[in-house]
């Protein structure tokens, strides 16, 4: 994975994880690790069905 699309993901997880934390208290908890983990999944996720729509002829992994 090239350095560009690495930082469309960590783009995307952030966006994502801005979205959950707003709603929690600020101290650490299962609920903020999960939601960590949950918004870099929603950003893969992402990328592979944006891969899968509009697929180019050279994408290295």
């Amino acid at each position: 994975m090239d350095e560009g699309r690495k930082k469309l993901i960590y783009l995307a997880a952030g966006m994502f994880l801005v979205r959950r934390l707003a709603g929690l208290d600020r101290e650490p908890s299962p609920a903020r690790e999960n939601a960590f983990r949950d918004a870099i999944d929603n950003a893969v996720e992402l990328m592979r069905r944006l891969d899968a729509r509009f697929p180019t002829a050279d994408r290295s992994r």
